[in-house]
């Protein structure tokens, strides 16, 4: 959970609480739940890439 909110604190609010993941997007506060971590962390890396797509005028991403 620490290291979770150390990459992903300023932009979402994360807690387990029961043995279920969970997640939202602080500024619209839109909402992820997952039953594990690994799965938590796979949504919130493809919600932030999609987030970053959606920007408009950012620089075009750099594939490596």
């Amino acid at each position: 959970l620490v290291c979770l909110k150390s990459i992903w604190g300023g932009l979402y609010s994360i807690t387990c609480l029961d043995g279920v993941w969970s997640a939202y997007y602080i500024r619209t506060g839109e909402e992820f739940s997952a039953p594990t971590l690994r799965k938590l962390r796979s949504m919130l890396r493809e919600d932030y890439e999609r987030r970053i797509e959606l920007r408009p005028g950012w620089p075009e991403r750099m594939s490596t």
